[in-house]
C-alpha cells in the first residue's frame, strides 16, 4: 500500500534572479514587486506549524530562495532545532556554483536539491531563464551537489522553446546522474492572462507528449526515477506509470502535502472550508478512506484545486482514467481545446495510485539508502553558521574542498 507524503513548502517569496517567462509569479519577478516575502521569523513560524501537523519533510521554495540571506539559517533551524529528517529546497543553481556557497547550505544540515534545469545547452536555457552563463552555473551546481553527498532532482518545465529538445535533455541528465528527473508540463495559473508569454511558451499536449514518448524510449533502460505532471494520461499511451498528476501527488513522497501546505499558508479555517469542498468531490473516496483522515485531507484539497483550475471535457468523461486524472486547465481548453484528446476505453479506474511507480522510489521521510550514510554524518556535525566545517560523506570527506 503507498503511503501518504509527508512533505510540505515553506515559500520564502517570490524575489528571482531570473526571469522564466512560464514562472508562476512571472509578474511579481518582472516588476520587481517581491510580494509575499515572508521575514525569517515568519517562516521559522510556519516551520513551526509544519512541525505540529506531523510533516517529517520540508522544501523551501520561491522565487529563489538562494536569494535569502537567511536561507542557511533556516535550513539550520528546521534540520537542527526542529528536527526536520529531511530539508530540500528548489533552485535554479546559479549561486550555488559558488562553491563556498553550497557549503554554507550543506553545513547548515540541506539534503536534497531540485535543480530546474531547462534545456539541454547553453542556449536553449540561458534564453528561458534570460540569464547569460546559467546553465554553465546549473551544471556546477549539479557538480558541487554531487561532490557532498546530496541527493539530486531537476524539473524541467515542457514550453515551446524546449520540447522538441526533450531527448537530449533526458540523455544530460541521465549523464550528469541525478536522482530524479521530472518533466512538468507548463500550464498557467497566476500569470494566466499575460496572453503574451502564453503564446511564446504553450506547446499542445499532443506534440510535447510525442518527444516524451520518443525520451523515454530512447533512455528508458538508464532512466533513474522520472515522471511527467500535468499532462492527461491520454497523451502517454502506454507510459502511464510515468505520469504524476494531482491526485497521484498524494502519494509521491517527493510532492507536497497539499492540505498541510495550505493550511499553514492561509491558515486552519480557509484551508478546512476549501478541502470539504474537495472531498465532496473526491471521485475515488472509497479508496483514499483506507489510507486515514490525512490522506483524505490532502486529497480533498487537491481536488479543490482541480475543480478551481481545470476542465473535464467530454473525452473526459468517456475514459477509463477520468476519476484517476486532473483533465486539463481551463486555459489550455480555451487555448487548444479537446480536439487530440483520445478517451482511453475500458473499465473505469478507481485508484490514482494503479501505475505509478513514484511512491515506490522511497518511504516519506527516508531518502535512498544511498544517501542516508551522508545525512546521517551531517545529523552528527553542530550547526556553526561559516563555510569551512565539512560533512562526511560515505565516510571520507566531500571529493572537492567546497570551502576553497
Amino acid at each position: 500500500m503507498p503511503n501518504h507524503t509527508k512533505k510540505v513548502e515553506i515559500n520564502l517569496g517570490y524575489a528571482c534572479n531570473a526571469k522564466c517567462p512560464f514562472c508562476y509569479y512571472y509578474e511579481s519577478v518582472v516588476t520587481k514587486s517581491n510580494e509575499h516575502t515572508l521575514t525569517t521569523e515568519d517562516a521559522k513560524n510556519q516551520l513551526v506549524q509544519a512541525k505540529m501537523l506531523g510533516i517529517e519533510e520540508i522544501e523551501f521554495t520561491g522565487g529563489e530562495v538562494t536569494l535569502r540571506k537567511d536561507l542557511p539559517e533556516l535550513i539550520a533551524y528546521a534540520k537542527k532545532k526542529l528536527g526536520f529528517s529531511i530539508v530540500c529546497l528548489i533552485t535554479n543553481g546559479i549561486r550555488l556554483s559558488k562553491r563556498e556557497y553550497m557549503a554554507s547550505l550543506v553545513n547548515a544540515g540541506v539534503d536534497d536539491i531540485l535543480f530546474s534545469v531547462h534545456g539541454h545547452d547553453a542556449h536553449t536555457h540561458d534564453y528561458l531563464t534570460k540569464v547569460p552563463r546559467s546553465f554553465h552555473h546549473i551544471m556546477d551546481a549539479i557538480d558541487h551537489a554531487h561532490a557532498c553527498g546530496l541527493r539530486v532532482r531537476t524539473n524541467t518545465v515542457v514550453c515551446k522553446a524546449n520540447y522538441r529538445y526533450l531527448t537530449e535533455i533526458m540523455r544530460l541528465l541521465i549523464d550528469k546522474k541525478v536522482d530524479n528527473i521530472n518533466f512538468v508540463m507548463f500550464n498557467p495559473v497566476i500569470q494566466a492572462k499575460n496572453t503574451n508569454i502564453i503564446k511564446d511558451v504553450y506547446v499542445n499536449y499532443a506534440d510535447a507528449g510525442q518527444e516524451i514518448i520518443k525520451a523515454i524510449q530512447s533512455y528508458e533502460a538508464e532512466l533513474p526515477h522520472f515522471n511527467v505532471r500535468y499532462m492527461p494520461f491520454c497523451f502517454l499511451p502506454g507510459y502511464e506509470k510515468y505520469i504524476t498528476n494531482m491526485d497521484q501527488m498524494t502519494f509521491d513522497p517527493d510532492e507536497w502535502d497539499n492540505f498541510a501546505s495550505f493550511r499553514i499558508r492561509k491558515g486552519g479555517v480557509v484551508a478546512w472550508l476549501c478541502t470539504l469542498v474537495g472531498i465532496m468531490h473526491i471521485p475515488y473516496l472509497a479508496f483514499i478512506v483506507k489510507h486515514g483522515v490525512k490522506a483524505i485531507c490532502t486529497a480533498g484539497m487537491t481536488r479543490f484545486y482541480v475543480l478551481k483550475d481545470r476542465i473535464k471535457t467530454r473525452s473526459c468523461k468517456q475514459c477509463a482514467y477520468e476519476n484517476v486524472c486532473d483533465y486539463i486547465y481551463n486555459d489550455y481548453y480555451t487555448t487548444f481545446g479537446e480536439a487530440d484528446m483520445t478517451p482511453v476505453r475500458g473499465n473505469k479506474i478507481y485508484d490514482p495510485t494503479w501505475s505509478m511507480i513514484a511512491a515506490k522510489n522511497r518511504k516519506p521521510s527516508e531518502l535512498p539508502k544511498k544517501y542516508q550514510q551522508s545525512i546521517a554524518a551531517k545529523n552528527t556535525l553542530p550547526w556553526t553558521g561559516n563555510a569551512t566545517t565539512h560533512e562526511i560523506v560515505h565516510g571520507i570527506r566531500c571529493t572537492e574542498d567546497l570551502s576553497s
